[in-house]
């Protein structure tokens, strides 16, 4: 009897101590509650692309610049768009420079339709590729993690008055071959695109402003994304190939950065030194809810 006694006043005492502390301890607010999501999802995709993880079986990437590493990083990239319910397809080619250099390689891609049969496009994208005994976070495995955790959103709205497609590009570091040949693939498809939007050297934040660094090809584009940002947005006054590249086709385009024109950018990009454990996640993550905040107003339109 003494022992059951006992053991009801443990029981009621430890019943009050986890309600005080329940009532003491400060309830996670509904920003800290997406920010750990969506850093839940991007370390796995930035640890398994930088090799700070396996990739497959025991295979840690060493830099995504080979042949065999890219090819690794393609299958990674279309399994992982399978398991968030979408349907990836590769874009395959095998084409000769002008100095007759050879370049094999896989675009992957993926649409989340509209669900008013609209036939506009806005493309969400950024290259997997990095240069030779680079593990590529900053540079860029940190724009594949925003890219992917949007698709994932996108494909869980119930209503989108737009098609989204999300493509990963290979051979960037080759003259952009991948980019080029899958632009050119969209116009000679007949693809009906509203903008493009890319994210790169996104990862770095060394004043912890989490400010971003953006250049739009029209005031509508850029007034979305400063509307849609709870933090500064800079103006990039020089555009970057890409940008370039998209607006010749005719393409309205966003290219969104860490301050480059601050130079609170990664030190270590195109190195072996860009690793997984230089990767701010708190903001990617801020970045990563600004461009899915983005992708969701123009959804609603």
């Amino acid at each position: 009897m003494e022992y059951k006694t006992y053991k009801m006043k443990y029981y009621r005492t430890f019943l009050l101590l986890f309600l005080f502390i329940s009532q003491i301890a400060p309830a996670q607010t509904e920003e800290e509650r997406i920010e750990a999501e969506i850093i839940n999802v991007q370390r796995t995709v930035v640890a398994k692309l930088t090799g700070h993880e396996p990739i497959k079986g025991k295979k840690r990437l060493k830099s995504r610049a080979s042949a065999s590493e890219r090819k690794l990083t393609a299958d990674f990239l279309m399994n992982s768009l399978k398991d968030i319910g979408l349907k990836p397809e590769k874009h395959t080619y095998n084409v000769q420079d002008k100095k007759k250099n050879q370049y094999a390689g896989s675009n992957i891609y993926a649409t989340i339709p509209a669900t008013n049969g609209s036939d506009e496009f806005v493309i969400i994208c950024a290259h997997y590729d990095t240069v030779e005994n680079s593990p590529g976070a900053i540079h860029n495995a940190t724009g594949i993690a925003i890219a992917y955790y949007v698709a994932q959103k996108l494909a869980q709205l119930e209503e989108r008055n737009k098609n989204f497609m999300i493509v990963f590009f290979d051979h960037w570091k080759s003259n952009m071959i991948g980019t080029r040949l899958f632009t050119k693939k969209l116009q000679t498809d007949g693809y009906n695109v509203h903008s493009m939007h890319r994210s790169d050297y996104m990862g770095w934040d060394n004043d912890e402003d989490r400010a971003i660094e953006m250049i739009a090809s029209n005031l509508s584009l850029e007034s979305l994304y400063r509307l849609e940002s709870p933090v500064p947005v800079y103006k990039r006054e020089v555009a970057t190939p890409e940008s370039r590249f998209f607006s010749n086709f005719g393409y309205d385009t966003v290219t969104l950065t860490a301050e480059l024109r601050n130079a609170d950018n990664s030190p270590f990009v195109r190195q072996s030194e860009d690793k997984y454990t230089t990767v701010n996640f708190k903001y990617l993550a801020s970045t990563t809810n600004i461009v899915y905040n983005v992708m969701r107003a123009m959804a609603k339109e």
